[in-house]
């Protein structure tokens, strides 16, 4: 009775487990989903995944209100590839934001245009970075039919506390920013509960 007793309680503890696992690939698996037009997702391990965002990334287009005044600011993410741990996720600071992709809005943006791209911008926990792969982006944009060598485009391992990932619809940025808010508390808990083991 007793071993009957310790076997039940074991299975007791090793059922939420299981569970957290098996909801939290099923979170990922809907990033994955909604990240494959823009790029691929693969994971890791239990609590880590990788994405790979399609090159070259976009240069996105933000109109801000600078001093009282609109104005713009430009940037972009050229990342080959970005390990997150999704327990050093802030998930309070993942963001969406419309952004313009068009080169020339500058010339024809008239007030209420919305962007026709969408960035989900997501940070690490205070002291948390992502190892990332970056590239040079005039370098990649300079290249001709493929296949090519890492070295031809520039890339190399960095650190970042934050970045960004573009979605062509709207739609597919939501759906992805819930599913990884949701694997960010899962892999949150999941680790709690392995640390008061």
């Amino acid at each position: 009775m007793k071993k009957y007793s310790i076997f039940l309680a074991s299975l007791l503890f090793i059922a939420p487990i299981v569970s957290f696992g098996q909801n939290l690939e099923a979170k990922i698996q809907s990033m994955k989903v909604a990240y494959s037009s823009s790029g691929s997702i693969v994971a890791l391990d239990g609590d880590s995944i990788v994405i790979s965002p399609k090159m070259p990334s976009p240069i996105c287009g933000l109109l801000m209100n600078k001093e009282g005044k609109p104005g713009w600011s430009f940037y972009t993410f050229p990342l080959a590839s970005i390990t997150v741990p999704l327990g050093a996720v802030d998930e309070s600071l993942i963001i969406e934001n419309r952004v313009f992709t068009d080169p020339h809005v500058v010339d024809h943006y008239k007030p209420g245009d919305v962007g026709e791209t969408t960035m989900v911008l997501i940070s690490g926990m205070p002291g948390k970075q992502f190892h990332t792969l970056i590239y040079d982006r005039d370098k990649f944009s300079q290249l001709g039919p493929g296949p090519h060598a890492s070295r031809d485009y520039g890339q190399a391992p960095d650190d970042t506390m934050a970045f960004g990932l573009t979605f062509s619809d709207p739609e597919s940025a939501h759906a992805f920013e819930l599913a990884l808010k949701d694997a960010v508390l899962m892999a949150k808990q999941r680790l709690a509960t392995q640390a008061s083991r």
